[in-house]
């Protein structure tokens, strides 16, 4: 079995089927949900045989965000 697989065929193993969307998969690949963190090669992104989604626990903010986001994303 190859190291590195496509997203689509890891998320099969992952998360079983129905798979999430290609936009999700992206996004989670994009947003280092994965880890080890997935890589683009070429027009396809890969990740790891053992990689595992970790998502995020907390959402970032930054100092420039605005006061009502900050509020709603430390409040849920």
């Amino acid at each position: 079995m190859a190291r590195w697989v496509v997203l689509e065929e890891w998320a099969e193993s992952e998360f079983g089927k129905p798979i999430p969307g290609k936009a999700s998969l992206h996004k989670f690949a994009k947003n280092g949900m994965i880890s080890p963190p997935a890589r683009k090669v070429g027009r396809h992104w890969r990740v790891e045989c053992n990689a595992k989604f970790v998502g995020i626990e907390k959402p970032m903010t930054k100092d420039s965000d605005s006061p009502l986001l900050k509020r709603i994303l430390e409040d849920g």
